[in-house]
């Protein structure tokens, strides 16, 4: 699955996309933003290895302003349309690569479903 670039219209839009039994990964960035350029790239690899997790990467200058989020890079990580966890930022640079895939690995490992239930909806 990997990841989508969105824009959210308004917070019926933004709801709309949380509306899933999937974790919801949003990756909010900022075009003048020079850690947003390291950290999308690495979110966007994580995304690829765990397609169970709805991945989006969101522009702020393209989306109205949310509230949890006042600096860029912050990932939002939404489990049936509520705020699980908030990260600014993944770290020191040296170790961005293992922090995003280790909370990709997280909610992939504690929200997928068994295959047995996959099968049988």
């Amino acid at each position: 699955m990997g990841t989508a670039t969105w824009k959210i219209a308004d917070a019926k839009d933004f709801q709309r996309i949380l509306n899933t039994p999937r974790p919801v990964f949003i990756l909010f960035v900022s075009e003048h933003c020079p850690a947003c350029g390291e950290s999308a790239p690495l979110f966007e690899q994580a995304a690829w290895k765990h397609p169970w997790i709805v991945s989006l990467v969101v522009d702020c200058a393209s989306t109205p302003r949310h509230p949890d989020v006042t600096g860029t890079p912050t990932l939002l990580i939404y489990w049936n349309g509520v705020l699980k966890e908030k990260l600014k930022g993944f770290g020191p640079r040296e170790n961005q690569a293992q922090v995003v895939e280790a909370t990709f690995k997280r909610y992939n490992r504690i929200h997928r479903p068994t295959t047995s239930a996959l099968a049988h909806p």
